[in-house]
């Protein structure tokens, strides 16, 4: 029985790899392009397993060394508002004892590691 069906799907994968085969390049292209409506957008969800007050290091396409960040708030759409770390930000635009905050799409990001908590 299970032989059948891989028979009858070998079978179907040819004939539409033959089908395929008599399109132009160009409009096998044209079918391959999503387009969204206007209007319309795109929302990757914040990972569950992202907390508050938790450090995690992020790694972004551009390269680069993880930059470390401690979540502040969340919202469900990916954005994330972080507390940067100190090494992520020249010391001489600082007030000191204070770090700055940014917001971060989490759904960008390459990795994103837990961090141990700071021990003070």
């Amino acid at each position: 029985m299970v032989r059948r069906h891989m028979v009858a799907a070998a079978i179907a994968i040819g004939a539409l790899a033959a089908a395929l085969s008599f399109i132009p390049a160009r409009e096998l292209a044209a079918r391959e392009t999503v387009t969204l409506a206007p209007g319309s957008a795109v929302a990757l969800a914040t990972p569950p397993m992202i907390q508050v007050g938790k450090r995690y290091a992020f790694t972004w396409p551009g390269g680069g060394p993880p930059q470390t960040h401690t979540i502040k708030s969340i919202r469900q759409d990916g954005w994330v508002e972080v507390q940067v770390a100190e090494e992520n930000v020249d010391p001489a635009f600082l007030v000191p004892g204070q770090t700055p905050t940014r917001w971060l799409h989490v759904g960008l990001a390459v990795s994103i590691q837990e961090m141990r908590p700071l021990p003070y």
